[in-house]
């Protein structure tokens, strides 16, 4: 074998009370500002200090079959599960599997690691979502995959241990083997989901009073109820003009704007410091959905007065500027949002005239709100428009349709229990707008 994988010695039990597998997130930055992460499995002690690095890394399986890997892309969230694995045969249970060597682990340690994994209870009381536990299967099964293709039989497991095929059919009905991971784990559905409801006649209020207590993020909330975009995406927007490329781009015929684009294509740096301001999840162009134009550019236009009378990094431009003058990272919009939510919002909701946004405002009591639900705002919206499948993964800037399903399939109680609002947002813009110019 030409690579060695860490052994954890079997000989002394202070060692594996005083070590554990961790991970070591790297951040580079290319010569025009393109900023990408390279992640590694390392071993770290008690003090959070790394001991050793591991070439583990190596066999997380991302764009195995490919020959292009686009250089932005990074393995952190499959090594996150694998990190979990290893702890937990390797260290945490010794006692109980004696395995000191990942290529010993077998099925039933793994059923037993994906079983505890479904079933334990997180710090916040519940449990661990479907989608959780699947990611988590299929990145240590994909894992050992690798370590069997790369080391034979060195490795306990077996293929057949690992994966089944199974025939699938795609859109246009034809037939082709997959592999899936050969494990059913048992776990204990979700009772209750993340409070996201933000009915229409509210949306307009928390508008108004982000424009007037909170200017700082009030476009930000515009690109996710108008455009979509996710909390973390909103922090990565850049200004017309940026240095490394404009962040919006404007489509005009004659003087009137029928296009706008966002561009999420590259997560770049955007302050001085180094530090992530947020997440692109998927990169993309990314367009207002066009029945918002006119609130959009409304917002922005106040936006620019905003930026007018602020200070901050000209080499980087960001679109979003926090107390210090630099951009805006997700968790400064996090805590505005929420300040915003607790000292205006919510008041204002409990005396307001119309009983449904009192009854909100109480909710608001015992529910936490935040940026996600503007999201969900506007992919309501969207499939109250009318839109499909297609459009509503194309609007949202999903990687797959099952978000999109989702709401489709709940169609009937969104007509029920929400409004649709294009012309009357737009107005209430522009009257902001004018007022401010007066």
């Amino acid at each position: 074998m030409d690579e060695k994988i860490i052994r954890i010695p079997k000989h002394t039990e202070e060692w594996r009370e005083s070590y554990h597998y961790g991970l070591y997130n790297h951040r580079l930055i290319t010569k025009d500002g393109l900023a990408y992460i390279r992640s590694f499995i390392v071993i770290r002690n008690n003090f959070g200090i790394i001991v050793r690095f591991t070439n583990l890394h190596n066999y997380a399986c991302i764009y195995e079959n490919k020959v292009f890997v686009p250089i932005t892309s990074d393995a952190e969230a499959r090594l996150h599960y694998i990190c979990m694995m290893l702890n937990y045969v390797l260290i945490k249970h010794y006692d109980k599997f004696c395995i000191d060597h990942v290529f010993n682990v077998n099925r039933e340690v793994l059923e037993c690691f994906f079983r505890d994994y479904a079933l334990e209870k997180q710090p916040n009381g519940k449990y661990r979502g479907e989608q959780s536990i699947e990611r988590c299967v299929y990145a240590v099964v994909a894992f050992f995959r690798k370590l069997r293709w790369k080391f034979g039989s060195h490795v306990v497991l077996k293929k057949e241990d690992l994966f089944t095929e199974a025939t699938v059919y795609n859109k246009y009905g034809k037939s082709k083997k997959k592999k899936l991971p050969a494990f059913q784990v048992r776990g204990i559905t979700k009772n209750s989901e993340p409070f996201r409801e933000l009915p229409t006649k509210a949306f307009r209020i928390l508008l108004n009073l982000a424009f007037r207590y909170a200017p700082d993020i009030a476009f930000a909330i515009c690109l996710q109820a108008f455009a979509g975009l996710r909390a973390g995406e909103v922090c990565n927007v850049r200004q017309e003009g940026a240095p490394m490329g404009s962040g919006l781009i404007f489509t005009r015929i004659e003087s009137r704007i029928v296009k706008i684009e966002i561009d999420l294509t590259r997560e770049l740096m955007m302050r001085s410091d180094g530090v992530v301001c947020g997440k692109i999840k998927k990169e993309r162009i990314q367009c207002v959905y066009p029945p918002f134009l006119e609130a959009f550019v409304s917002a922005y236009e106040q936006h620019k007065r905003y930026l007018s009378t602020s200070n901050y990094e000209k080499e980087y431009c960001p679109m979003f500027i926090n107390s210090c003058s630099m951009a805006m990272t997700y968790d400064d919009y996090a805590r505005r949002f929420k300040s915003l939510v607790d000292n205006h919002f919510r008041a204002v909701l409990l005396e307001c005239d119309d009983p449904e946004c009192r009854i909100y405002g109480q909710l608001l009591y015992e529910n936490s709100l935040t940026p996600h639900a503007l999201r969900h705002w506007f992919s309501v919206q969207l499939t109250l428009k009318g839109e499909d499948i297609a459009q509503i993964q194309y609007w949202r800037g999903d990687k797959s349709p099952e978000s999109a399903f989702v709401y489709l399939q709940n169609k009937g109680d969104l007509v029920r229990e929400l409004e649709t609002a294009n012309h009357v947002l737009a107005e209430i813009l522009m009257k902001r707008g004018e007022s401010e110019i007066d």
